[in-house]
């Protein structure tokens, strides 16, 4: 399986209705561990530098999902947003 994109580790704050870190697999497991999780014989993602050089890096683009680099501090971080898997 190969996946167009960096590993998503990170909430999105900025409109995109994501789960909380702890919910998203990537953030707290390696690519090995996800491969054998969705028993894939093999499982690749886009690299942020391919991103980057897809998109040009001065694209001005928002990548704090893929690289918990905020362009503004979220000092309660997943306080606020959904929680996908809770009653």
């Amino acid at each position: 399986m190969r996946i167009s994109a960096p590993p998503t580790i990170s909430p999105c704050y900025y409109g995109i209705d994501t789960p909380t870190r702890k919910e998203l697999i990537a953030s707290s497991h390696s690519v090995e561990e996800i491969r054998r999780y969705i028993r894939a014989d093999s499982l690749g993602y886009l690299s942020m530098q391919g991103l980057l050089a897809a998109v040009g890096k001065d694209a001005g683009f928002c990548h704090a999902c893929f690289s918990l680099q905020y362009p503004v501090a979220f000092p309660m971080e997943d306080l606020a947003q959904l929680r996908l898997f809770e009653p």
